[in-house]
């Protein structure tokens, strides 16, 4: 079987400021105008890419693999939420994302948002 990478695929970036302490790989939401902070729960907006000071570069499109806590995702169309207790996504509703890997041994899942 050959390697997919799928990195690159429409993605979409922003700047916007950041609000308190946050790192690349952080889930943010929106918290003022143009402004943004570590998501704690809920639906998030994008996936902090950089920081430069109190700036954020934010992918809010694309795919991405990030951390998941609970139990494993399935492929397909789910709803990923923030999972503020294992800086993580949970799979309890939240934003619709389509998931195309699952790394249940690193407890990783790669997705389409």
């Amino acid at each position: 079987m050959k390697d997919i990478c799928l990195q690159g695929y429409n993605s979409r970036y922003i700047t916007m400021l950041c609000d308190g302490e946050a790192a690349p790989g952080d889930l943010v939401v929106m918290s003022a105008n143009n402004t943004v902070k570590k998501a704690t729960s809920g639906k998030f907006m994008g996936v902090i890419h950089s920081m430069r000071g109190e700036y954020a570069l934010i992918q809010t499109g694309g795919f991405t693999v990030l951390h998941y806590s609970g139990e494993d995702p399935t492929v397909g169309f789910v709803g990923l939420m923030a999972d503020s207790n294992a800086d993580a996504v949970k799979g309890e509703g939240g934003r619709e994302v389509l998931v195309t890997e699952v790394d249940a041994a690193a407890k990783n899942v790669g997705i389409l948002f």
